[in-house]
């Protein structure tokens, strides 16, 4: 097996694990949605979905479209960790500095990363 399918069950399994905590940890994430997104609960949890079912796709004939719609997904989830950011609100019941938003940020790049990583991989 080579290394980017192993990458891709690894990416699978930590979103699928990402997008079931939506439900487990709902307060977590109202807490970091936008306060002028009306019905937080169901945006996260809506999002909590897709978490789940893109990188799902990413195991079927439909990897590259998945994995289009996953970068597509990140850069608009980033808003959430942005908004706490700017805002300095507490994330995950802690008020984070600056280098640590900013390794946030980082992260969120390599997800990106991955995701066009799995989007070339034939």
């Amino acid at each position: 097996m080579d290394i980017t399918k192993v990458l891709i069950y690894v990416y699978v399994l930590f979103f699928v694990w990402a997008g079931l905590n939506h439900f487990l940890n709902p307060q977590f994430y109202d807490a970091i949605v936008p306060s002028f997104i009306p019905y937080p609960r169901f945006v996260h949890q809506f999002t909590g979905i897709l978490e789940i079912l893109i990188p799902l796709l990413f195991l079927t004939k439909y990897r590259k479209e998945a994995a289009i719609m996953m970068i597509i997904l990140l850069i608009i989830i980033y808003g959430a960790n942005l908004y706490v950011w700017i805002n300095n609100l507490p994330y995950g019941g802690n008020y984070w500095n600056n280098q640590q938003h900013f390794l946030r940020f980082i992260i969120q790049l390599f997800f990106i990363g991955i995701a066009y990583i799995i989007y070339l991989y034939e």
